[in-house]
C-alpha cells in the first residue's frame, strides 16, 4: 500500500510539473507557435512579458516544423477543446483559420488603443493579416528569400571579386565555376522545398505575376511560370544536387556549398555554424521586371480563444510580442526584418545593430517590395502546394523540361481546385 502512495504521488507530480502554481487571479494563456529553432527566441520573449505583466502566464507549447501542420493542429487541438489563446500562423495559410471560424478579428481591440499610431504598426504590415477587410493578426516574424554565398569560395572563381552578380546569368555562371573546382564542391542550393511553394512565388512575383489571383485562379501558366520554371531548369544543369533543405544548409555551413537560396530567416544560424571558417555574403534575388514584387514569409500571431477573460491577457501578449523589444531580439537572432517600424530607426534597438552588421540589412532593403504570401482557396491549399512541389523537384532534378512540368502543374492544380 505505501508504495502504491508512493507511486500514486509520484505520478501526480510528474502530471503538475509542467504547470507551476499560480496565484489566485492570474490569467494562463496558451501560446502555439512554429520552428524549433524560434524556440529559445519565444522562451525571452515569454519571459520579459511575464516580467512586465506577473499576473499573466504563459505557456509555450512544442513547436511544430511546417505551416500546415500548424494549421491542422490548431484545427484539431480547438476541435478537442485544447485549442490555443494565441496562434501563429503561416501569411498564405491563416485565411483558412480564419474561414473555419477559429479566430477572432482584432479591429475592435485596436481601436480602443489611443496611441495605435505611435506603436510602429505601419498599414502595409497591418494588411499582411488582414482579410476580408478586417484584421486576424499581427506580423510576428517577416522573411524573404535572399542568397547566401561563400564569399571566400566566390572571390576565388569570381572576375571581378570583389563584386556577386546581379543577374541569374552571372550567379549560374559563379555557381559552375564552384563546382568545377571539385573536392566534392558544389554550386547552389535553391530550396524549392520551402512551405507553400514560397520561393517559387518568389521567382514569379520578381517576374511581375503571381501564383495564384486575386480571383483564386492559376497566375503561373503564362510567359513569366515558364521564366521561372527555366530559371529552376537552368540552377539544377549548372550545379545543383537535390538533397533536403536541412542538408544543404549544413553543407554551406561546413563550406562546402557555394550559394544557397532560402529564408533570410536562416541568416543568424548560418553566421553561427560558419564562424571562424569562412566568410559569408547575402544578396538579393534578381529582379526581371519594372514592378517585381516578393513575397513576405512567416507568419502573424492571431486571437484564438473565446474566453472572455483570456482576450485581454492574450492581446496583451500579441502586443509585446509584435513591439519593438521583442522584434529587436526577432532580428538580432534570425536575419528576419522587423515587423514593427520603430526599431529600425532607434539607436538603442536596431538602428546600431544594423550599422554593425550590414548582412542584416540585404531582405530589410526589399520592404518597400514585400507582397502578401499567397495559396490557393479552399481545403486543398496544402495539396496543391504538395503537387507543385512534385514538379518543381522533376524540373531542378531535369526529370522534366519546365514546359511539360507547367502542363502538368497547370493540370494538377486545377484538378484540386474543382
Amino acid at each position: 500500500m505505501k508504495r502504491r502512495l508512493c507511486a500514486m504521488l509520484c505520478v501526480a507530480i510528474w502530471a503538475f510539473a509542467g504547470s507551476p502554481a499560480h496565484p489566485e487571479g492570474r490569467v494562463t494563456i496558451r501560446v502555439s507557435y512554429v520552428n524549433s529553432y524560434m524556440k529559445p527566441i519565444q522562451e525571452e520573449i515569454a519571459r520579459r512579458f511575464t516580467q512586465m505583466h506577473p499576473d499573466i502566464a504563459v505557456v509555450l507549447a512544442a513547436p511544430v516544423e511546417a505551416w500546415g501542420d500548424q494549421l491542422q493542429r490548431t484545427v484539431l487541438d480547438t476541435a478537442t477543446g485544447n485549442g490555443p489563446d494565441v496562434a501563429e500562423h503561416a501569411f498564405n495559410l491563416f485565411g483558412e483559420i480564419v474561414d473555419r471560424d477559429l479566430a477572432q478579428p482584432l479591429d475592435s481591440l485596436i481601436e480602443q488603443e489611443k496611441d495605435w499610431a505611435s506603436m510602429g504598426y505601419s498599414p502595409r504590415l497591418v494588411s499582411l493579416g488582414t482579410y476580408h477587410g478586417k484584421v486576424w493578426g499581427l506580423p510576428f516574424r517577416i522573411s524573404t528569400p535572399i542568397m547566401f554565398y561563400n564569399a571566400d569560395l566566390v572571390r576565388s572563381v569570381s572576375a571581378t571579386p570583389g563584386e556577386f552578380p546581379s543577374d541569374w546569368q552571372g550567379i549560374l555562371q559563379i555557381a559552375s565555376r564552384i563546382s568545377a573546382l571539385g573536392d566534392q564542391r558544389a554550386g547552389m542550393f535553391f530550396d524549392y522545398q520551402a512551405d507553400g511553394n514560397w520561393t517559387f512565388q518568389a521567382l514569379l512575383n520578381l517576374r511581375g505575376t503571381q501564383l495564384v489571383t486575386s480571383e483564386g485562379k492559376i497566375g503561373f501558366n503564362n510567359a513569366e511560370g515558364l521564366g521561372a520554371l527555366a530559371t529552376l531548369s537552368e540552377i539544377g544543369r549548372s550545379s545543383m544536387s537535390d538533397m533536403p533543405r536541412e542538408q544543404a544548409r549544413q553543407s554551406f555551413a561546413a563550406g562546402v556549398l557555394g550559394i544557397y537560396v532560402g529564408s533570410s530567416a536562416q541568416l543568424g544560424n548560418l553566421l553561427r555554424a560558419s564562424a571562424n571558417k569562412f566568410s559569408i555574403g547575402t544578396a538579393p534575388l534578381p529582379r526581371s521586371a519594372s514592378n517585381a514584387r516578393i513575397p513576405a514569409g512567416g507568419g502573424i500571431y492571431m486571437l484564438t480563444t473565446r474566453d472572455s477573460r483570456k482576450r485581454k491577457a492574450a492581446w496583451e501578449y500579441i502586443k509585446f510580442a509584435t513591439g519593438p523589444i521583442a522584434q529587436t531580439l526577432v532580428v538580432e537572432q534570425t536575419g528576419m526584418m522587423p515587423c514593427n517600424d520603430r526599431p529600425a530607426s532607434d539607436p538603442g534597438l536596431l538602428g546600431k545593430f544594423y550599422s554593425d552588421n550590414p548582412l542584416y540589412v540585404t531582405s530589410l532593403k526589399e520592404l518597400p517590395i514585400v507582397t502578401s504570401w499567397t495559396a490557393f482557396p479552399g481545403r486543398n491549399s496544402v495539396k496543391i502546394s504538395d503537387a507543385i512541389r512534385e514538379q518543381l523537384r522533376a524540373v531542378v532534378t531535369l526529370k522534366s523540361k519546365p514546359d511539360v512540368a507547367l502542363e502538368a502543374m497547370t493540370r494538377d492544380v486545377e484538378a484540386l481546385l474543382r
